[in-house]
């Protein structure tokens, strides 16, 4: 079977739940064997997350109650893209600012995940902010976070051991490591010619 020959074709289309953040439509398919099946999507406005490393590679973290867990995680700066059209690497700065009072030069692009493949069309956008300096931060109405830092080193061992467990901030902070571990060889086998 080709690629082609997996795809679903909607038939129908029935919106169940329209929110403030999600809708929910409950989608009638036709398989690729020819038979039905009912598919219930979540649709987002898709978010960013932000790796914000200083200059001794601390990264910044949040922590926020998440009431689905009723939990208190520890996760990197992130949020949804608020305006329709919004950029993506303006929501990044605009939530950065937010949530830690940090604001980048620049923001490197880590590329983007799906956040829940089964139910969710949510696509969320990662960033490494770069040359970083401390402002004032700016909370939405009703947010209430933590601010704290650690070595990045210190903080990708707590996902090993499974004390940081929000996927963006998985994906994210080992992909900003992965790629400063690679800038590092790099720089040390220019420097030995």
């Amino acid at each position: 079977m080709d690629l082609d020959e997996m795809r679903e074709t909607a038939l129908s289309s029935e919106t169940i739940y329209d929110g403030s953040i999600i809708k929910v439509e409950k989608d009638t398919v036709r398989l690729p064997d020819g038979n039905t099946s009912i598919r219930e999507v979540v649709r987002h406005p898709g978010g960013v997350s932000v790796c914000a490393i200083d200059h001794d590679l601390n990264v910044y973290f949040v922590r926020q109650f998440r009431y689905p867990f009723g939990e208190v995680l520890l996760e990197l700066p992130a949020g949804k893209i608020d305006k329709d059209g919004e950029n993506p690497y303006d929501a990044a700065m605009r939530e950065l600012k937010e949530e830690t009072g940090l604001v980048a030069s620049d923001l490197v692009s880590l590329g983007q995940i799906y956040s829940s493949v089964g139910f969710c069309d949510e696509v969320i956008h990662m960033y490494m902010a770069v040359n970083i300096e401390q402002q004032e931060q700016c909370l939405d109405e009703g947010e209430f976070v933590k601010v704290e830092k650690m070595p990045i080193a210190t903080a990708v061992q707590m996902v090993i051991r499974g004390e940081i467990t929000d996927a963006k901030t998985v994906a994210s902070l080992l992909k900003a490591y992965i790629i400063l571990d690679q800038l590092q060889q790099q720089y040390e086998e220019q420097a030995q010619v």
